[in-house]
């Protein structure tokens, strides 16, 4: 199958298609096993599992970011309820992301 009919069948199939991750799985598993030759392609074509690994990308990062920020706060003699306060999250989330991992 070519570059251009793979990417056509894709496309259609994400307009009207309203996968959950589990169904994209399944269908590019399938797909990769009639057209081995096709696999990374077929990876390329699919918007959905792009969007899904950059969104999932984004908020490890960012729990990340806010972890590490919550921890330079206590550093400099923040207490936990002043940094709750100020980055308006629950005590228990503060508590989470002070510990160190």
């Amino acid at each position: 199958m070519d570059n251009a009919r793979l990417a056509l069948i894709m496309s259609v199939a994400d307009m009207y298609f309203e996968p959950n991750k589990e169904q994209e799985e399944s269908l590019f598993l399938e797909l990769r096993e009639q057209y081995p030759e096709e696999g990374e392609a077929l990876m390329e074509l699919m918007p959905a599992w792009k969007r899904w690994g950059y969104e999932e990308g984004v908020e490890e990062g960012l729990e990340k970011g806010i972890g590490q920020a919550v921890r330079k706060m206590l550093q400099k003699g923040f207490t936990p309820e002043e940094i709750a306060e100020t980055l308006e999250m629950p005590m228990e989330e503060v508590k989470k992301l002070a510990a160190p991992h």
